[in-house]
Order: C-alpha cells, then sequence, then structure tokens
C-alpha cells in the first residue's frame, strides 16, 4: 500500500489527485457531518484548510467545484478513508479528518444514521439545504 511519509509526498500526492479531477476548484469550506434522526451534526470543519482530504472527498462524491451537498453511505466514507489513509504515515503533521472520518464510521455502525459531505464553494453563497444550514452553523 501507498504511504506519504513526508509534507513533499503528501503535496505531491494532493497535486496528482487535483490535476486527476477535471473542473476542481477548492472550497472555501467543507466538511463531513452525520445526519441522524432528523439532525445533522458537524463535529469538524474546515474553512480554508486541508486541501488534500477535500479533493479525497470530492473524489469519492464525484464533486468539482461550487457549493453543494453530497449524501453518502458509509462505504462511500470508509472508501475516502482508505484513500487518505497514506497520509496517516506522515508524522509531521496531524490528520484530523482521518481521524474525525473514522469515528464517523464508528458512530455510524453503532447508532446509525448517514454522512453528509458539505463543500461551501464561496462563504457567501446561500446554503443549499438543511445539511448546508448545519454547516454553516457549525463554522459561525
Amino acid at each position: 500500500m501507498e504511504q506519504w511519509s513526508t509534507k513533499e509526498e503528501i503535496n505531491a500526492a494532493r497535486e496528482r489527485l487535483e490535476a486527476g479531477h477535471p473542473g476542481w476548484r477548492r472550497p472555501a469550506a467543507y466538511g463531513v457531518g452525520l445526519h441522524r434522526d432528523g439532525r445533522t451534526v458537524f463535529g469538524l470543519t474546515n474553512v480554508g484548510t486541508s486541501p488534500l482530504p477535500a479533493i479525497v472527498l470530492a473524489v469519492e462524491c464525484g464533486h468539482t467545484s461550487g457549493t453543494a451537498v453530497h449524501e453518502l453511505t458509509a462505504e462511500r466514507l470508509a472508501s475516502a478513508v482508505r484513500a487518505l489513509s497514506p497520509a496517516g504515515a506522515c508524522t509531521e503533521l496531524r490528520h484530523p479528518n482521518l481521524v474525525e472520518w473514522e469515528r464517523l464510521l464508528a458512530e455510524i455502525g453503532e447508532g446509525g444514521g448517514h454522512p453528509v459531505a458539505v463543500f461551501v464553494g464561496d462563504l457567501a453563497d446561500e446554503p443549499v439545504d438543511r445539511h448546508d444550514r448545519a454547516f454553516r452553523e457549525a463554522i459561525a
């Protein structure tokens, strides 16, 4: 299995993923939340940070640019975790998205629900739905 043990290897992997995803534009903010019992909760949000997890998640969702919400399955989130896991070999950096996505998978396994990915192209964009509104509240 591929491992990215340095910042340079992580940056190279991100550049490859971004170049291979036509139409990709980095979001102003993004995150994965858990939708359960009529509520969507975000434990970690990314505003202007963490471009590698953003592109990994975007590839899994089929997202390219702008503001959008993608309802996921646990299997799709697990696929994103597998795609991001080589970054865990780099001990110079923390990997909060990897940790959060793994936590969400465990929580889904224990209590149900489904993951929701939110991408905000521009923070001035209006929320597109209830999941996006919950995300905006989490980043406010």
